[in-house]
């Protein structure tokens, strides 16, 4: 079975081996945050694909209206501002000579975390957009899917880590709907190594798995573990 985006293959893994996962969380959003953006969206445990399977093109969502250029050739998109690129060019626009700047992008996004962490004044802002561009983006996702969990996952979202996920909350919590926000859990990623990797092969093994008349759904499968649970208990 093919995806199209690594997004889609972080998702499955976010669900059967992530924490998320272990919490057993049937409605989920992962926004997967490095060169590229996406978000991968499970419904009723389920990952959702749309009718061409590139469903959960987040990233290419207009954020800013006439903003930055994108490299899909459109204006504003959310990737423009949270992907390693977008943290280069905030970088970029806010100290042209900053010396966080360098070639590789990834590197930008590394140097920025380190730098944010001692109180470089260029570091702090460059996060603090970020996560301003990041909780707008995500507010409207949660209020269109209204999740139990939003997950953060990808190079900028490690490297950032909790000053990124701090900031981002306190946005979120500003533009999205009360009730969308009630039973939220928000948090980064907490699969180690290479969580788009373990994720194709999940979808390998749901493809195997794929036959609903034999095994269900993932939702359905837990609704009748915890039924059973229930009549023994």
């Amino acid at each position: 079975m093919a995806t199209k985006e690594p997004r889609a293959a972080r998702r499955v893994e976010e669900g059967p081996y992530g924490q998320v996962g272990r919490l057993e969380v049937d409605d989920l959003v992962v926004l997967t945050l490095r060169a590229g953006v996406g978000a991968g969206i499970a419904v009723d445990g389920a990952l959702y694909r749309g009718a061409t399977n590139s469903a959960g093109e987040w990233g290419h969502t207009c954020l800013v209206r006439e903003g930055r250029e994108c490299r899909c050739g459109r204006q504003g998109c959310v990737e423009a501002y949270v992907s390693t690129r977008g943290i280069a060019r905030t970088v970029r626009e806010l100290d042209a000579e900053s010396p966080l700047l360098d070639p590789d992008e990834d590197t930008v996004t590394a140097k920025v975390a380190r730098a944010a962490a001692e109180g470089d004044p260029v570091a702090t802002e460059t996060v603090t957009r970020t996560a301003r561009y990041l909780g707008e983006a995500a507010a409207d996702l949660l209020n269109l899917f209204n999740p139990q969990a939003l997950v953060l996952g990808g190079w900028v979202a490690d490297r950032l880590g909790e000053p990124l996920l701090r900031q981002t909350r306190d946005v979120i919590a500003a533009h999205a709907l009360p009730a969308t926000l009630q039973a939220l859990t928000f948090q980064l990623s907490t699969v180690p190594d290479n969580p788009v990797s373990l994720g194709a092969a999940t979808f390998a093994l749901e493809g195997f798995l794929d036959d609903r008349e034999t095994f269900g759904t993932v939702a359905a499968g837990r609704r009748a573990a915890k039924a059973a649970k229930a009549r023994t208990s």
